[in-house]
Formats: C-alpha cells, sequence, structure tokens
C-alpha cells in the first residue's frame, strides 16, 4: 500500500497510529470472542452435572465444588460466612468457609438469588464469567495474541466454573496491568485484594515491592503498605466479630494432610499433618526467597526488579511443594504463559498433561465410588500426571525467570538470555548519536 505524498510527516504518524489501534482494538476483540466460546464450552460441561448425582459428576466429568458446597457450607441457609462459623472436630460448621474472606462472602452473596444447588450453579457461572473475559482483556492488551493462551487454555474450559478462582485471577492479572501502566499502587492494592480472595497473590507482593524499591524505597514503603493495609481492611471486621470463625478457615486448612493432586500423598501417604506442613512450609519459603536473591542478583545495578518473573517462579514453587493442589489451580499459572514470552511448548505439554491429571481423578473417582475398583487405567494416569506435572513446575521455575515479561514499564530488569546484547547495542547507538 502505498500512502499519498503530503508533505507532512505527522500525517502518517498519525495514520500508523490508527492502524495500530484498530489492529489493537481487533486483536482483543478476537481474544474476548475466544475466551467467550471457551467459557460457554466449560459452562457446557458442568451444566451436565444439572441432572442428579448419581456418579455422572464423575463419569461425565462434571464435577464443580460450587453446587456440594452450596450445602456444604450452609450457603443455602443464608449464613453469613465466618461471623457465626467454627471448627469442630476439624469440620467446618455455622458458615465457616475454607476460603478467605472475600471468596465466602462472594459465595454467601450469589447464594442469596439462588433457590437450590442446580440454581447456585447457574448464577455463579454468570456471575464468575465477566471475571474470565476481564482477564482475557487485560492479557490482550498487555501481551497482544498470547491472550489467547488464557481465552483458550483448555484448563479454563474445565475449571472456569469449577471454583471461584476466576475472582483472584482477575486480581493478579488486573494487578500486573495497573503495575505496567505506572500505577504500581494500585497493583499492591490489587494484589491485596487478591490475598483477601485466595492466598497466593501474596506470594507476590515482596516482588512488586522490590521493584518499587530500586526506583524509590519511598515508594517500595508505600506498596507494601497499600497491599498490607487492604489485606487488613478485608479481614478486620470478620476478625473483629468472630476471631474464631475467621481463624477455622486456616485451622481447618493446616489440619488437612495432602491431598491425592501431589506428590506427597503418592510418596509419603503416611505423613501426618504437622509433618508435611513443616516439610512444605520450610520448602515453600526457602525456594521463594531463593528465588528473591537470584532476581536481585542476576539484576544487580538495574533501575528494577524482575517482579513478574518471580512471581510466576513463586508460584511454581509453591504448586510444586505444597501439601494441597485443587485441580482448579492451573488457572493461577496460566496468565504467566502469556505475560512472560515463554515459548508455546510450555503452555501446550503442561495442558495436556493437566487435561489427563483431570481426566484421571474424576474417572478414579468414578471407578471406585460406584464401581468398586482401585487400580485402574484411570488411577494410573492420575499418578503419572501428577509426577509429570510436578517434574514440568521445577523446570518451569527457571523457564520463567529465564522469560522476559510481554510488558514492562521502562527500565524493568529483564532476565532474558538476549537482555545483555539489547543492552550493548543500545549503548553503541548512544555513543554513536553522542559523536554524531
Amino acid at each position: 500500500m502505498t500512502l499519498p505524498a503530503t508533505g507532512r510527516p505527522h500525517t502518517v504518524a498519525a495514520f500508523v497510529h490508527r492502524a495500530d489501534l484498530g489492529l489493537r482494538s481487533g486483536r482483543a476483540a478476537l481474544v474476548l470472542c475466544v475466551c467467550a466460546v471457551t467459557l460457554g464450552a466449560g459452562w457446557a460441561l458442568k451444566a451436565g452435572c444439572l441432572a442428579p448425582w448419581d456418579g455422572r459428576q464423575y463419569r461425565t466429568l462434571c464435577y464443580n465444588d460450587i453446587q456440594p458446597l452450596y450445602t456444604g457450607r450452609a450457603v443455602d441457609r443464608g449464613i453469613f460466612p465466618y461471623i457465626h462459623g467454627e471448627l469442630v472436630r476439624g469440620e467446618l460448621t455455622g458458615g465457616a468457609i475454607e476460603y478467605p474472606v472475600l471468596t465466602g462472602t462472594f459465595m454467601w452473596a450469589s447464594g442469596s438469588l439462588a433457590s437450590d444447588a442446580d440454581g447456585y450453579l447457574k448464577v455463579s457461572a454468570l456471575l464468575l464469567a465477566p471475571f474470565g473475559l476481564l482477564t482475557a482483556s487485560l492479557l490482550a492488551g498487555m501481551s497482544g495474541w498470547r491472550g489467547l493462551l488464557w481465552a483458550a487454555a483448555p484448563a479454563l474450559a474445565l475449571y472456569g466454573f469449577h471454583n471461584w478462582d476466576l475472582l483472584v485471577v482477575a486480581a493478579v492479572v488486573g494487578a500486573a496491568w495497573a503495575h505496567g501502566r505506572g500505577h504500581p499502587l494500585w497493583g499492591a492494592g490489587l494484589l491485596g485484594l487478591g490475598g483477601a480472595l485466595k492466598l497466593y497473590p501474596l506470594l507476590f507482593v515482596v516482588p512488586l515491592v522490590l521493584d518499587e524499591w530500586r526506583r524509590s524505597r519511598r515508594r517500595g514503603v508505600q506498596a507494601a503498605l497499600v497491599a498490607a493495609s487492604t489485606v487488613v481492611a478485608a479481614n478486620a471486621p470478620f476478625f473483629a466479630q468472630n476471631p474464631g470463625g475467621w481463624w477455622a478457615t486456616y485451622r481447618f486448612q493446616s489440619l488437612r494432610t495432602a491431598d491425592f493432586n501431589t506428590v506427597w500423598a503418592w510418596s509419603w501417604p503416611s505423613a501426618g499433618a504437622d509433618v508435611i506442613n513443616a516439610l512444605t512450609t520450610a520448602l515453600i519459603v526457602a525456594s521463594c526467597l531463593a528465588l528473591l536473591v537470584w532476581g536481585w542478583s542476576i539484576t544487580r545495578g538495574a533501575p528494577g526488579f524482575p517482579w513478574l518473573q518471580v512471581s510466576a517462579a513463586s508460584l511454581a514453587a509453591f504448586l510444586l511443594w505444597n501439601k494441597v493442589h485443587s485441580p482448579q489451580f492451573v488457572l493461577w499459572l496460566l496468565p504467566f504463559f502469556a505475560l512472560l514470552r515463554v515459548r508455546l511448548r510450555w503452555w501446550a505439554v503442561y495442558s495436556v498433561v493437566d487435561l489427563v491429571l483431570y481426566v484421571g481423578i474424576f474417572r478414579w473417582f468414578y471407578d471406585f465410588a460406584y464401581l468398586g475398583l482401585d487400580v485402574t487405567l484411570a488411577k494410573v494416569a492420575l499418578i503419572s500426571a501428577v509426577w509429570a506435572r510436578a517434574v514440568l513446575l521445577a523446570m518451569l521455575i527457571v523457564v520463567f525467570m529465564r522469560a522476559p515479561a510481554t510488558v514492562a514499564p521502562p527500565g524493568v530488569a529483564q532476565l532474558s538470555q538476549s537482555s545483555r546484547p539489547m543492552r550493548k547495542v543500545t549503548e553503541v547507538g548512544s555513543e554513536s548519536s553522542a559523536r554524531a
């Protein structure tokens, strides 16, 4: 295409700018459409559980946590969560919920719009879907076509309406978006908000704070205070009303032993809760500290800190070592395949392994509970996938740390192999300009 000669360079620049905006808008629209289709497929899968739970929830793979927790956590009785809750002989009662306060409040609020478990699934899916779309939109804006790694992910269909994790994923991606737009305090606040939905976003607060600290110690302190204040503000009203009901969430989690989605269940099934808690906590803390040191040392002298890389690697370490690894936790990891320039094959292999694990889990449940069978092909698939995923997570720790981010404000350190050569090219170019 040949542009008319106008003699006005700014006209050409304006044309290019408009074309770029059009391309970005079209790309975002396509990512959103793909995400909508994927969520639609997810609903079609989970809608199979609107029929009686006579084994079909496992046989047809439509199982979700939303329907059983409607009655299991007293959502059907409209009991406001945590305020009257308690832990009795290891069981949550009276409105106590195993999730942090904002997820529990969302469960209660959406429950007020439903009259039974089937209706609760419908209402929950309707309310959760916009958060999946919001995540897709933000990722498309930050990462371009890589947003499809979220929007078209099989895991989004499998788990979008499995639990309430779309809420926290949107908060984390929103934090990355705010930080990338030069609003780190909003990013810190959104991570704090995420920590009141599910705990894992709190892993990302220190990396973000270090990124700000390297630019300005004052901004680093402010980011830490904003994140902490958000977490406290969300939790304080519940704690003030009933400390025991608030603490029941975390006491319940501490009493759990390793679940069957983890390597611990298949390598050390006899380990008690106290032992597994101490071991996994030590491994997670040591891994995260090592990653912080790695990120700090490899970017020594740079004006920023690779907070996205360290956050992604820390999450991979957490998922690798934690004693609980619910299937839907893959949604937590997915955005980082878009936010970091990771080779597509990592996303593809992880998706395949996760799919095998998903089928293995629920088909084994069916075999065991309804057919009385234990050692089946489904169980073999489950165990194999658990170990394969563990290997992948260990490898992804390094892959994430070495990957450049798809979006970063000026001065953010990158850990890609090409960062040093690019820096040298920039320096040479600057020197040439100075000589000229």
